[in-house]
């Protein structure tokens, strides 16, 4: 992560919101994704139009959910990059 993407803020390398919501539903439980240019990988739960289940190798799960008003991706903090890794 750069120091520009440190306070969870886009940079010029940032995916529109439309191709976020693109990425997130080609997504299948078993997957796995990286967010933000994190290093951390999680595996996909579950999924449905609005939000995506992850589950972290130490066990802990998130949910990445869609704002309907704005649109935009959140976790806990924006999200600015979606990256389906390759098995």
């Amino acid at each position: 992560m750069t120091s520009s993407q440190s306070d969870g803020s886009a940079d010029e390398d940032s995916l529109a919101p439309a191709e976020i919501t693109e990425r997130f539903a080609e997504l299948e439980p078993g997957d796995a994704v990286r967010v933000n240019d994190r290093e951390l990988t999680y595996e996909v739960v579950e999924t449905d139009d609005y939000a995506v289940v992850a589950e972290s190798p130490d066990g802990r799960r998130v949910t990445f959910s869609q704002n309907l008003q704005s649109g935009g991706w959140t976790v806990n903090e924006p999200v600015f990059a979606v990256e389906r890794l390759e098995e």
